[in-house]
């Protein structure tokens, strides 16, 4: 079996013939019938090597960061969903004013869009006049802030109205004013947080106020105390932040807020740790000195992403062309004892990477890298307890190796795209 590459080279590339040739003949939209029969699932297609999704429930709007065109790909969430997928022909972009977009996130309290550019900046579109039923503004070039060297991803807190961005060149997380930004002048971040090597992805857990970023470069996620550190208070920026050991090249992190679950794929170790948010937050650190639980995803486990409405988490398996679905209800901080469990593997594009949810259609977007598509998912029908829509599983899954057997792991002092 054919493992693909971690990092791909992001322009001017060309792929081996072979995967060349399935990525041509992959359809805009897959159908019914296809799907049934066992086919790959609805592809939508978008830019080149598309990474960064998230999505807008307000507007009901996806966006895709494309990095080899350098643009946002706008998904029409009303039209284009698991149940009617009737506007998924419809391709629609924004400019990023910038190299390469990575990581997207959306503040809904501002309206805002902000895309990670690998080349230093982060993006700021505006929402109300770029989304799917109004993109007016989509072609206008958008504020962008500075923030430190490579950024990959990024998260919002929207009670303290605050961007933290993960910068792998330079070990820093910035930390941006998303009130002063949603006004037209972003001026500098508050604040520059010191993590581990590495940082990759970043995820919030508002009712604690805790700050996870995946270390990409080691096996750990560094915790910043949200509550000292954000738009307004940066006090508390410049403090240690905890750790809590995780599988090998974390490079993915959800939140269950109902359930104060954190969880963590590990990329070279193929699973995903379960983090107790109760026990390891930014207040509470006795948990994060212990050995988190661990559940196997798949090859190349990355992005994640919770239905907590189903209570199902979604990992992209990026070497696998998979996406691995686990049944929260009975793997989370309390409950361990579905963790064991295999879960099921939906097919998807080539190189899976993010994963986004809308738990109104209950439909799961996956972005694929190396197909240029995003695959759609019906949530309905294969979540954590329901699996006769996930389809047939991939030909060949090949088992991770034992974290103890693995023993490189990337350097990240250059700042390659890893995303």
């Amino acid at each position: 079996m054919m493992i693909l590459p971690t990092r791909w080279v992001r322009s001017g590339v060309r792929l081996p013939l072979a995967i060349a040739a399935l990525v041509l003949a992959m359809p805009a939209v897959a159908t019914g019938a296809d799907v049934a029969a066992g086919a790959a699932h609805p592809q939508i297609k978008v830019g080149g090597f598309p990474s960064g999704i998230a999505l807008d429930p307000v507007t009901d709007t996806i966006y895709v960061g494309n990095g080899t065109t350098n643009t946002l790909s706008l998904i029409d969430g009303k039209t284009c969903n698991a149940g009617d997928a009737s506007g998924c022909g419809q391709h629609v972009t924004a400019a990023t004013a910038g190299i390469d977009p990575i990581g997207v996130a959306v503040d809904k309290a501002t309206n805002s869009v902000y895309v990670a550019n690998f080349s230093g900046t982060v993006a700021v579109v505006d929402g109300r006049r770029c989304q799917a039923s109004n993109t007016s503004g989509c072609h206008a070039a958008p504020a962008t802030v500075r923030v430190g060297a490579n950024p990959q991803f990024l998260a919002v807190d929207e009670k303290t109205d605050t961007i933290y961005v993960a910068n792998s060149g330079d070990n820093t997380v910035s930390v941006i004013d998303g009130k002063r930004c949603a006004l037209g002048s972003c001026g500098r971040p508050r604040a520059s947080v010191s993590v581990g090597p590495g940082p990759f992805a970043v995820a919030v857990n508002e009712a604690t106020g805790a700050v996870y970023v995946a270390d990409f470069g080691a096996a750990r996620v560094s915790v910043i105390d949200g509550r000292t550190c954000n738009a307004r208070i940066v006090s508390g920026c410049r403090q240690h932040a905890t750790s809590v050991n995780v599988g090998q090249t974390p490079g993915g992190i959800a939140v269950n807020s109902r359930t104060n679950t954190v969880y963590v794929t590990g990329e070279v170790s193929g699973d995903v740790s379960v983090i107790d948010g109760t026990t390891c937050n930014a207040r509470v650190t006795s948990g994060c000195r212990k050995r988190p639980v661990h559940v196997l995803a798949g090859l190349g486990a990355r992005g994640i992403a919770i239905n907590e409405a189903t209570d199902t988490v979604y990992v992209a398996n990026t070497a696998a062309n998979s996406v691995s679905v686990i049944d929260g209800s009975t793997c989370n901080a309390e409950d361990h004892g579905g963790c064991g469990r295999i879960g099921v593997q939906a097919r998807v594009g080539l190189s899976p990477r993010r994963v986004a949810v809308d738990e109104v259609t209950n439909t799961v977007y996956v972005t694929n890298a190396l197909s240029n598509s995003v695959t759609m998912l019906n949530g309905r029908t294969c979540n954590g307890r329901i699996r006769t829509g996930c389809g047939r599983p991939p030909a060949a899954v090949v088992q991770p190796a034992s974290p103890a057997t693995t023993t490189t792991t990337p350097s990240l002092r250059a700042g390659p795209r890893l995303s």
